[in-house]
């Protein structure tokens, strides 16, 4: 896609496309969409001048996404528009759009300050060369957006683990999950526009080019077009019983690995504490607070064995180091992670990729952010390197890379 640019001018916004050769324009869908057929996408319109073609759009009364969630937003407002948003995409794969081809950007979704209805900018081009992922925008989100401190927000867990269960986007299992968050029936589609139709209607005629040519309605092929949704397995710990996602590594809830449990019909009771549990290799970590080795035996120095009668004691946040398989728990309202002993909750020896500083899990109004302390190696969420000195809110659930070090962040 060539070069995008959004003005604005009062309560006006003006956004223009520049096509970049071997960019060209699917006259099909240029008519059905300025001709105002999707009443989710706003209308655009082609403009031929000396510096070549561009597309351009209006926008009045309206504002975009990005102001929209600029302020606390509460889980209705945050799942409205991501319902709304799949319904737009839907649409456009119903009638055959590219829908790589939607401008999936919180500066350039518009949406009604009265209504909170959404639009949605098409672009009706071939051969685009720099195409909006789906799965991308979507997942990150809800790294954009500051939540409210007094709902709960397992929701969000939820809805980033489809991203993690699923290494294929597709738009009707995400839908289903958005549903199932929301609470309505899959087959309650009342976010779908109510009177949108086909393009190539019958009963709609659209304008042709002056010069009575026609372009042929090329459309790239949509990868994400009604493809197969896996259906999601559970299964149940045979540490704790309770029961887990068949992808996941680690039992939510006790932290134990999974990767060789059975799947029971009925979740299995917790098995009673056994003192001749197998010894296992101890992990090359030490933590000044208090640190869960899987299957180590007990040595003085502030360590606790999984299982072990120790008496009711505070729940913390904990993180499962997936090198060693340790759980590690956050028992401070700003835990420090790093290689240097000396000033680490938490550090991680033999591995010279790692800050001696290296980064903070915060815990604030029970929320939890990780701070990256400007490391060498950076710090990463879902994948995606952090800025630094910046808190990021992580959920149960969050994949947190340090360097090269693997960690999952559980609640």
């Amino acid at each position: 896609m060539g070069k995008t640019t959004v003005e604005q001018s009062k309560n006006k916004y003006n956004v223009v496309n520049k096509l970049l050769h071997p960019e060209a324009i699917n006259e099909r869908e240029l008519n059905a969409i300025a001709g105002g057929l999707f009443e989710n996408l706003i209308p655009v319109h082609a403009v031929l001048n000396k510096k070549g073609v561009a597309l351009t759009s209006s926008i009045v009364d309206m504002t975009t996404l990005q102001s929209y969630f600029s302020g606390v937003v509460s889980k209705k407002m945050f799942l409205d528009v991501i319902a709304q948003l799949v319904a737009v995409v839907k649409e456009c794969e119903k009638n055959l759009m590219n829908v790589n081809n939607l401008m999936l950007d919180c500066q350039s979704i518009f949406l009604d300050p009265r209504t909170k209805k959404i639009k949605c900018i098409f672009w009706p081009i071939v051969n685009n060369q720099n195409p909006y992922g789906l799965a991308d925008f979507f997942s990150d989100l809800p790294f954009r957006v500051v939540f409210t401190k007094h709902e709960d927000h397992g929701y969000i867990s939820t809805y980033l683990h489809y991203f993690k269960s699923n290494a294929i986007f597709s738009i009707n299992g995400f839908e289903k999950t958005v549903f199932e968050i929301i609470g309505k029936p899959i087959e309650n589609k009342s976010y779908l526009p109510s009177d949108s139709r086909k393009i190539g209607d019958r009963n709609r005629s659209f304008a042709k080019p002056e010069d009575g040519k026609s372009i042929d309605a090329l459309v790239a092929y949509d990868p994400f077009s009604a493809p197969e949704v896996k259906e999601v397995v559970s299964k149940f710990c045979s540490h704790c019983g309770k029961q887990y996602m068949e992808s996941s590594t680690f039992c939510v809830y006790c932290g134990r690995p999974v990767n060789k449990v059975e799947s029971p019909l009925t979740p299995t009771p917790a098995p009673e504490p056994v003192a001749d549990e197998p010894e296992t290799r101890k992990a090359d970590t030490q933590s000044f607070s208090e640190t869960t080795v899987l299957g180590a035996e007990p040595y003085d120095g502030g360590t606790t064995v999984l299982g072990a009668d120790s008496g009711e004691e505070p729940i913390f946040p904990y993180l499962i180091r997936e090198k060693t398989e340790e759980k590690v728990s956050v028992d401070k309202p700003s835990f420090r992670i790093g290689k240097e002993s000396q000033y680490c909750d938490y550090f991680i020896s033999n591995n010279n990729a790692i800050s001696r500083s290296h980064a903070d899990i915060i815990t604030k109004d029970s929320r939890y952010y990780i701070i990256d302390h400007n490391s060498t190696n950076k710090t990463y969420v879902e994948g995606r390197a952090i800025p630094v000195e910046k808190e990021v809110e992580i959920f149960s659930g969050t994949k947190l890379r340090l360097a090269n070090e693997d960690f999952v962040f559980y609640i």
